[in-house]
């Protein structure tokens, strides 16, 4: 069975493995004593990393191990030469060696070019990664799938860059992996019930997915079609009561960040018109189908490495069909957190 090494940002890890798993399904995936490190066993299809908000890279044809020393580690790579290569190497928290990345990368990509690899700083074919975990004191290295360290250009991105913007606007990465982790490697359907400025279907629909949104106030509707042409991707809107809507189509996953704080559908009390809409999706979709959404909570919950344990929201969910499976904690500041709670349709 083939092995990698998956490097996770550091933004929320615990968010970053949920959405690993839900997009590599039929691999196993496994925690290290790196919080930012994974191991994934068995056959995947790597291209999907492109698409992941909360991955830097995964490393093919590697390994991981105890820093010890940059002679220890080059003892134990596999120098394969390809062409038009470039080694790259970054950290993770702060400094477990005393030798700097950039000597590091120099001294590997030394060897790989002895091995008879050309070696492309500017327009490299085929990267090299190199990690090093200071929390951990673990390094792991491989041949790289995915951009690495850095912005990933969601500043670009940012919900107050389009021409049409609500305060209540998710920041697009938490919006890539709750579509990610609701839809997985579906073919069918991404709905969004509530869609508003329309973040999560545009991060839906960046990522290839049929996506498919609705919302009642007309506002929102004509906002979200001005998003949604200016990321220049090809979503269906409709205006539509999210309590009564017909979706129509085969569903690969659902996701619903509501308005909290406001009455969106006319007299409905907010709990009563949550409640209609989950049960009216549930009597839509098939058994097993995932859905995401996203709640208000207290920032006293968050918890950027794991799930975390509340009741909230489990009547809501269990007498509308649905069983929650994890819940995490996003920080929005010192009074506001979002807890994104993923749940499987019912049997």
């Amino acid at each position: 069975m083939a092995e990698a090494i998956i490097a996770l940002r550091g933004w929320h890890p615990a968010v970053s493995r949920a959405e690993v798993i839900a997009m590599f399904p039929d691999s196993s995936i496994e925690r290290t004593q790196g919080r930012r490190l994974l191991k994934m066993i068995g056959e995947a299809d790597y291209s999907v990393t492109e698409f992941l908000s909360g991955t830097e890279a995964i490393l093919t044809g590697g390994g991981i191990a105890d820093w010890h020393s940059l002679s220890s580690l080059m003892e134990k790579i596999d120098f394969v030469a390809k062409p038009d290569m470039k080694v790259e190497c970054w950290r993770h928290g702060g400094k477990i060696a005393n030798t700097s990345t950039q000597k590091i990368s120099q001294n590997i990509g030394g060897l790989f070019n002895e091995a008879g690899a050309t070696i492309d700083l500017e327009n490299p074919q085929h990267r090299f990664g190199v990690v090093l975990d200071a929390e951990s004191g673990l390094v792991a290295w491989g041949w790289m799938e995915g951009d690495g360290p850095g912005s990933q250009g969601w500043s670009a991105m940012r919900a107050n860059n389009r021409p049409f913007f609500k305060p209540i606007s998710l920041e697009p990465r938490l919006a890539r992996a709750v579509v990610n982790i609701a839809a997985g490697t579906g073919q069918n359907y991404v709905v969004d019930p509530m869609c508003g400025t329309g973040g999560l279907l545009i991060e839906s629909a960046l990522c290839n997915r049929p996506t498919f949104g609705i919302d009642v106030d007309p506002e929102m509707v004509e906002g979200a079609k001005k998003n949604i042409e200016w990321a220049g991707v090809d979503v269906e809107i409709q205006r539509a009561d999210a309590t009564t809507f017909q979706i129509g189509e085969e569903v690969s996953g659902v996701v619903l960040d509501p308005p909290y704080g406001r009455n969106s559908q006319g007299t409905l009390d907010h709990d009563v018109l949550l409640s209609r809409t989950l049960k009216n999706i549930r009597n839509q979709v098939k058994t097993g189908c995932r859905f995401v959404m996203i709640m208000p909570t207290s920032p006293e919950l968050v918890d950027l490495d794991e799930e975390i344990k509340t009741d909230e929201f489990l009547e809501l969910f269990e007498d509308s069909g649905w069983v929650i499976n994890s819940r995490f904690c996003i920080p929005i500041h010192s009074s506001l957190a979002r807890q994104l709670i993923i749940a499987t349709a019912d049997k």
